[in-house]
């Protein structure tokens, strides 16, 4: 015992320094385990909401239920429709431009984006500038289409921007043409072939197909004269001359101001095809039943001459 309190008593310093490094390295190790614990815990939590959010930004509302008419999408046909939007969504996330244009119908690409360039630069371009999480809403059933609004939000946990209100909102239509499944985005919703056809005096009117958008109706209408005068199908003299009524027989002016007059001017023997558009919201439940012209012009050319008075007649067309 002596030899160890002289042993000690030499080198009491020597033993003071190790314990004091001991005993610092002890506590240095038990606070990096506790940092790790709570990095890792941190992390856990981070993964586990991120998942969550994810799941809800893909299904965020768990019925299939139109949020305005209360009509509901059979289980099955609301998961291919929510995997379809998940798809061209994380296409368009991932800069595989070209996939999500695959996508789309035939109609959405003839009317909204005729080139994959045209696709990038007016929807990819001022959308997926970021990325994005998306939330939707069932808006119409309508036959063999389905119509969701659709949200597109900030990756808030991607870019850590918690107040971010960098949102798009678009409504996007699943169609099924064939057995096949597209998609129709930018308010466009789809369209209905009518190949319907009236006769007057010589002239007749063919309805081909009539485009829906959220916000309007365009319909695609090819005239044939053989009047053997040149007529004119509105001379815009009247805003209200033509239109398109539902099966309430609703009225809905149309827009024709915005086609040029010289589109509206068909020469002897001439056939010429013109789109319409018509203040018609997209509503599955109102019904089109027909098409109005009441500003037929059979003498156009003298009409405008001043060399006679107007010769004019009515068209009416029945689309149902």
């Amino acid at each position: 015992m002596y030899r160890f309190f002289r042993w000690y008593n030499q080198n009491r310093l020597r033993v003071i320094v190790i314990v004091a490094v001991v005993l610092l390295a002890f506590v240095v190790l038990q606070i990096v385990n506790s940092l790790v614990a709570r990095h890792n815990e941190e992390e856990r939590n981070m993964l586990a909401n991120r998942n969550t959010y994810i799941d809800k930004t893909t299904n965020p509302n768990p019925t299939n239920t139109s949020v305005l008419t209360g009509e509901k999408i059979p289980d099955s046909q609301d998961t291919i429709n929510k995997n379809l939007i998940s798809q061209f969504v994380e296409y368009c996330n991932t800069g595989e431009i070209q996939k999500a244009y695959d996508m789309l119908s035939d109609e959405c690409k003839e009317l909204v984006y005729p080139t994959v360039d045209l696709f990038k630069q007016i929807y990819i371009n001022n959308i997926f500038y970021i990325n994005r999480m998306y939330s939707l809403q069932n808006w119409y059933i309508d036959n063999n289409s389905y119509t969701y609004y659709i949200k597109y939000t900030e990756d808030v946990l991607a870019t850590g921007n918690v107040n971010s209100d960098n949102n798009k909102g678009d409504y996007i239509t699943i169609v099924n043409k064939e057995g096949a499944y597209y998609l129709n985005i930018n308010n466009y919703v789809g369209r209905q072939g009518k190949n319907k056809t009236v006769s007057n005096n010589n002239i007749t009117i063919y309805v081909n197909w009539i485009d829906m958008y959220i916000d309007y109706t365009i319909c695609n209408i090819t005239v044939k004269n053989n009047t053997g005068k040149t007529v004119c199908i509105d001379t815009k003299e009247d805003v209200l001359s033509t239109y398109i009524y539902d099966s309430n027989n609703v009225k809905y002016t149309s827009f024709i101001n915005e086609n040029p007059l010289v589109e509206l001017i068909i020469r002897d023997q001439e056939s010429k095809t013109i789109n319409i558009k018509f203040n018609k919201l997209y509503n599955q439940s109102r019904i089109l039943t027909g098409i109005t012209f009441q500003d037929i012009v059979l003498n156009y050319d003298e009409y405008i001459s001043n060399s006679a008075g107007k010769e004019s007649i009515s068209a009416d067309i029945n689309i149902k």
